[in-house]
């Protein structure tokens, strides 16, 4: 479960803010003054094992910047370890020292005396938290301006998908400036509760911080930088919107600065990168593609500047970018900070996060160093703008539950049908991937309208690629009920007839088929045929290994037929069954939606010896109802009750993805419903992802 904990990380909790660590090893506990400098993030150490044991105790995680003072001969072992990223000598003896510094990848270089060394850690550690960053791309195959959204593959989705997040992000006309500003600063005082140094620097930003001077702000040495990018880097979505404050008025000074430096010459900058070796082949095989760098990224005007960044790293990379073409890239501005910055001879030009580069060549300059050529890329905004404008306009299309559900029952549908005729699970997986063959994304956009979805399905009946016969059948069934939904009813019928020509006697699909028939001749008012197909639903159903809940269903379809013909003693017996079945499951089979609710919130008021999972189960349900009930601020308010339960009371794993995945997917279809789409992408994603965490394992 320790995955699926950390998407319900809550920031109540320190985040590990500092990248790196110093760790001054010197035996001779002589420990000059000017540490001071480092008190923030500073360790010392006497011996060998103690300061051995420290620097294992990390992960990748962290950086461990390493002093040795006289001790020389542990430079071997410790430029052999994964947490130690750059190491500084004081020997004061280096007359009869001999070794090759090309041995040692790590080594920075060898001092006399502990002063300069100290100067050139406080010059590296400043540069070291803007450059020395790991860059998080998403491939993405070039968009040709006629494509439409049908044709996007995984990768290329979910990039456009991070570009609509960063949009609401930071344009958002009503957003309450004071109340993210408070937010912010409560988290920074919380990340740094036992830094009283780092607190007084909040307590100056708090006061002094202004669009005027953020990028002052954030080009020092602060808590700033390093709290907003290291949010970037770990797409933390919660600790993002938490410095929602600073990255607004990021993105507004650069979109300013950038419009007011258009005839500027600066068409090529730089950027000097550590780089794993996975990263560098990801970005060889992705030669004349697409990346969109999801930090804000630091450059220089001045290739010696960013080649001092990888002095003596394992694999170092220039990235030379071309900028020409896009200066008025006003979706991802980037602008030159010089007059902002604590060191303005390095001729800065900052991008801000989301920006989009094309990958020209991947060039091997020497043993340790390579030439990446990118070239900044206007020609991908036109289709991020396309692509936010369709999710905006489905999230405002979606007007009530019922038209919701609309829109879903063909997914729902698929995925149980696809499980009986094919033998397995159809995952989410399967949709991010196409696996079927079928454009889930383009379907989902005309979900709702039946006779756009009918042409489609067709189509693919007609498709010689699509010719799996037990998907064949499942289109046919999908067709029918898309039939009945525009009351052609004979259609459905006759497409329900077909399917069932195809199956055997025995089949369970008949069962579903069946009551499909008979919803058909119930919505025709033919009360007694409609009764003869749930009957014979009834008893296929019951022959096999369903989900209870589908026959609680059917009893309630018999029962409200014998209760319209006044034949209560049979409608008692289905009430009953139903019941008895309902007493297992969170949502009730009843349709009576104020009878649920009147049956939950009795649960509630009797609940004082039941668990707070249980409780969670209960509020869950009576959300849920509300939202039926189209009263969706009641609805939130009880969701977001059992989402925080639910946290502090994890289900076991086998219930964890069905639970929060349809939890989330609940609370980011009612901010839909509230046209709050920045909180319902949100809840969309923390959906997605849980849904791909268990579909990967």
């Amino acid at each position: 479960m320790a995955r699926f904990k950390l998407l319900l990380t809550k920031l109540d909790e320190i985040q590990n803010h500092d990248d790196f660590r110093v760790v001054w090893f010197s035996s001779d506990n002589n420990f000059p003054h000017e540490l001071a400098h480092f008190v923030d993030y500073l360790e010392k150490y006497e011996s060998f094992e103690t300061c051995d044991n420290y620097v294992k105790e990390f992960q990748s995680e962290r950086m461990i910047i390493l002093v040795l003072i006289e001790l020389f001969e542990y430079l071997s072992y410790f430029n052999s370890l994964l947490q130690i990223q750059s190491i500084y000598i004081v020997q004061r003896n280096l007359q009869n020292m001999e070794y090759e510094k090309q041995k040692y990848s790590k080594l920075v270089n060898i001092f006399t005396d502990e002063r300069t060394l100290i100067e050139r850690l406080r010059h590296d550690i400043l540069l070291t938290y803007r450059h020395d960053l790991r860059i998080t791309s998403s491939c993405l195959d070039e968009i040709k301006t006629e494509q439409s959204l049908m044709s996007l593959n995984t990768h290329s989705y979910t990039l456009l998908w991070n570009q609509t997040f960063m949009h609401h992000l930071v344009n958002d006309p009503d957003i309450d400036m004071n109340r993210l500003k408070k937010n912010m600063i409560e988290q920074c005082q919380l990340e740094y509760s036992n830094d009283q140094v780092e607190l007084n620097k909040i307590k100056e930003f708090d006061e002094k911080c202004t669009y005027d001077n953020v990028l002052y702000w954030y080009t020092k040495d602060s808590f700033v930088y390093r709290l907003v990018n290291k949010a970037f880097r770990k797409r933390n979505i919660d600790l993002i919107c938490k410095f929602r404050y600073v990255i607004i008025l990021l993105y507004k000074k650069l979109k300013e600065l950038s419009i007011k430096q258009q005839k500027e010459n600066y068409s090529t900058v730089y950027r000097g990168q550590k780089l794993g070796r996975n990263d560098l082949e990801k970005l060889q095989s992705n030669v004349g593609h697409l990346i969109s760098i999801n930090t804000l990224m630091s450059t220089s005007r001045d290739e010696n500047i960013a080649r001092g960044f990888i002095f003596g790293v394992e694999v170092g990379v220039i990235f030379e970018i071309n900028t020409i073409s896009a200066s008025d890239n006003i979706l991802h501005p980037f602008a030159d900070i010089s007059q902002f910055s604590l060191i303005r001879s390095e001729g800065e030009i900052l991008f801000f996060a989301g920006a989009v580069f094309r990958i020209n060549s991947v060039q091997k300059e020497k043993d340790f160093t390579w030439i990446i050529k990118l070239t900044l890329c206007n020609e991908t905004v036109e289709q991020i703008e396309q692509f936010m404008d369709g999710i905006k306009e489905q999230l405002a299309s979606i007007t009530c539950w019922d038209h919701f559900v609309m829109k879903t029952d063909d997914l729902i549908l698929f995925k149980k049908y696809y499980k009986i005729l094919i033998g397995k699970k159809f995952s989410w997986k399967d949709i991010m991937t196409n696996v079927t063959g079928i454009h889930f994304y383009y379907l989902f956009s005309i979900f709702g309208d039946y006779e756009k979805v009918i042409e489609y399905y067709r189509e693919l009946l007609h498709d010689e690629k699509f010719v799996d016969d037990q998907l064949r059948i499942l289109l046919i069934i999908l067709i029918g009920y898309n039939y009945f939904h525009v009351f052609e009813f004979d259609n459905a019928l006759f497409h329900y007839d077909i399917a069932l020509s195809s199956l055997d006697d025995n089949h369970i699909l008949r069962g579903e088929i069946y009551i499909h028939i008979g919803d058909v001749w119930r919505t025709r008012d033919n009360v007694e045929t409609a009764l003869s197909y749930y009957k014979k639903a009834l008893e296929i159903v019951m022959s096999r290994d369903v989900d209870n809940r589908d026959v609680a269903r059917l009893c309630r379809k018999i029962f409200d037929i014998y209760l319209e013909q006044n034949n209560y003693e049979d409608a008692v017996i289905y009430q009953e069954q139903a019941d008895t079945i309902d007493e297992n499951y969170r949502q009730r089979s009843e349709f009576d939606i104020e009878t649920s609710l009147k049956y939950f919130q009795n649960q509630l008021d009797n609940q004082s010896g039941h668990s707070q999972f249980q409780r969670a189960n209960t509020l869950y349900s009576m959300g849920q109802c509300f939202m039926k009930k189209n009263d969706y601020s009641q609805a939130l308010k009880l969701l977001l009750q059992a989402k925080e339960l639910f946290e502090n009371h994890l289900p076991s794993h086998d219930e964890f993805e069905y639970i929060f995945s349809t939890l989330f997917l609940n609370i980011a279809l009612v901010y839909a419903l509230l046209k709050d789409n920045f909180h319902a992408l949100i809840m969309l994603k923390k959906a997605s992802d849980i849904f791909m965490i268990f579909n990967t394992d």
